[in-house]
């Protein structure tokens, strides 16, 4: 075991990450898992065809579907699972005597079915810490590892580089928020951020920028959540590949969005209907209509958990949902100010030919890359705080891109820790599995709650002022 520690230790982490998230599979699983068993037994029924038209044949709170396509290519591929796996252990049961019988009547249950559709989120979990894990290796070269700014003496940098490396992975496979989130609540908001980190990395480290382009709208049409991701995407693409690189890659994200629609419209006539679906049924339709549909967030301090909808009237005669609109578009373009003005004072990301490969020489020297993970965690966080109707689980959205930002500067990695806790605490408030009475009583109490809600807004206060005060 000791050489297996020594010669493969970041297998040995993944294998004890998975292990982990298995041995919470069958422990229980959010109402929505429900809904999306539905989804996938009436796609198996009535097919694709106007799928978003019809309301679902089980209403578990939401009336029809409300999720993106290939989320229900997915669920629609896991709705036989349970079946297969029956039949085979069925026939075991029948072909060696010593099988556990039990197991078949265990494997009929719905609990066996919804551990099923948690699946392809533990794989998120586990492909986001690996690629959390690859652009450690990119990025800690020998110049480029930092202490709050400063370079660490070289004859610890090698050793703190390998170390860091490998600590990477470890705060997202042990992280609570991510499991309590995939393995127990079977929420599929791992995915959207695995693909957007995909695409930043092929972004950032190839010339392959149609495939990066691809990659992102891959997260999109898994779920909506990686919407916020887009501006800071855009400008960074366009900033490294200029305007009509960008067009392409435009074009041909939009071809792959509409293919994707194809099997669910309806009505080919109208070349619209794929963006009128993804808006009007998918977009506009997420969630409760509430102020804050329990994320710790600003709106918390005003409205509490009191299910005020956002529609309601607030300030200067101004609804919450619009107020929510003018404050994240205030800080989302104030972020990506300052983003482009940084850019700009860096040279323009140049390629080499060496043999076959394709070296990026600038980024190998002085790069841009904190400013970009440091900026995309910020405007994450800015949705999450203030966009009105958000959920608890889109706390997650921030966290790999400030893990990210910690490459370059390991004194912010205190803030990831803090903001996974919290985040971790948010989850467990709205859906608190395993119950622990004692836990579950200090986090509902409503002056806890207002401080952890006023801590998420304090801490983006400041970790603002540190992004517009250090030198990228």
């Amino acid at each position: 075991m000791m050489r297996l520690v020594k010669k493969h230790p970041l297998c040995l982490l993944f294998i004890l990450g998975f292990i982990l998230r298995i041995s919470l599979l069958f422990i229980d699983y959010s109402w929505d898992v429900n809904s999306y068993i539905v989804w996938a037994k009436d796609l198996r029924q009535y097919g694709f065809n106007g799928f978003y038209d019809k309301q679902s044949s089980e209403v578990y709170g939401i009336i029809s579907p409300n999720y993106p396509p290939l989320s229900l290519f997915i669920f629609y591929l896991l709705y036989p699972l349970q079946s297969i796996i029956y039949k085979i252990a069925w026939w075991l049961n029948l072909a060696i005597p010593i099988f556990p019988s039990n197991l078949i009547f265990f494997i009929q249950e719905r609990i066996f079915l919804a551990a099923m559709f948690k699946l392809p989120a533990i794989a998120a979990d586990l492909g986001i810490a690996w690629l959390c894990y690859l652009f450690a290796k990119r990025i800690l070269s020998k110049n480029q590892v930092t202490e709050g700014g400063s370079l660490i003496s070289p004859s610890s940098r090698s050793y703190r580089r390998g170390i860091f490396k490998l600590l990477i992975p470890i705060f997202i496979l042990f992280n609570p928020a991510f499991f309590y989130n995939s393995s127990l609540w079977g929420q599929i908001d791992s995915l959207p951020i695995f693909f957007v980190l995909a695409s930043i990395y092929f972004l950032l480290f190839s010339n392959k920028y149609l495939f990066s382009s691809i990659l992102f709208v891959t997260a999109i049409l898994f779920k909506q959540t990686a919407l916020i991701y887009l501006p800071i995407y855009i400008v960074f693409f366009i900033s490294k590949y200029r305007f009509t690189n960008f067009l392409k890659a435009f074009l041909l994200s939009v071809l792959f969005f509409y293919f994707l629609f194809i099997p669910f419209l309806s009505d080919l006539k109208n070349p619209l209907l794929p963006f009128l679906i993804y808006v009007e049924k998918i977009v506009l339709n997420q969630s409760l209509p509430f102020v804050t549909n329990g994320a710790f967030n600003f709106w918390v301090l005003f409205a509490g958990f009191k299910e005020v909808k956002d529609t309601t009237l607030f300030l200067f005669g101004i609804s919450y949902r619009m107020w929510g609109y003018i404050i994240t578009g205030f800080f989302t373009l104030f972020i990506l100010f300052r983003f482009t003005m940084s850019s700009l004072r860096k040279p323009r990301l140049t390629w080499r030919k060496q043999g076959s490969r394709l070296l990026d020489s600038h980024f190998r020297g002085n790069d841009n890359s904190q400013n970009f993970f440091y900026a995309t965690f910020l405007i994450s966080l800015v949705a999450f705080l203030f966009l009105t109707k958000m959920h608890e689980r889109y706390s997650l959205l921030p966290l790999a891109f400030l893990l990210l930002a910690t490459l370059k500067n390991q004194k912010l990695l205190k803030w990831f820790v803090i903001l996974s806790i919290i985040s971790f605490l948010n989850h467990y408030h709205s859906w608190p599995v395993p119950k622990i009475n004692l836990i579950f009583a200090v986090i509902s109490n409503p002056q806890v709650v207002l401080v952890l809600s006023l801590s998420n807004v304090i801490l983006f206060s400041y970790l603002l002022k540190k992004y517009l005060s250090f030198r990228t």
